[in-house]
């Protein structure tokens, strides 16, 4: 499988908003969709993105 512009933009805008829900709002869409496409492109790169802190995501 192959790493996504969806993937990236997703990616992108969590580390921008720093939440999961931030960047989907950032990109008008739902916050699944998001948390999918992460997930897929940690999985593409064989490592985790991004380390849950309460709320918000660190990457």
């Amino acid at each position: 499988m192959a790493i996504t512009l969806t993937q990236l933009r997703s990616f992108l805008a969590v580390v921008h908003a720093g939440s999961v829900t931030g960047a989907a709002d950032e990109l008008v869409v739902t916050q699944p969709s998001v948390s999918a496409a992460v997930s897929a492109l940690a999985a593409e790169v064989g490592t985790a993105l991004t380390e849950r802190d309460g709320r918000s995501v660190r990457t």
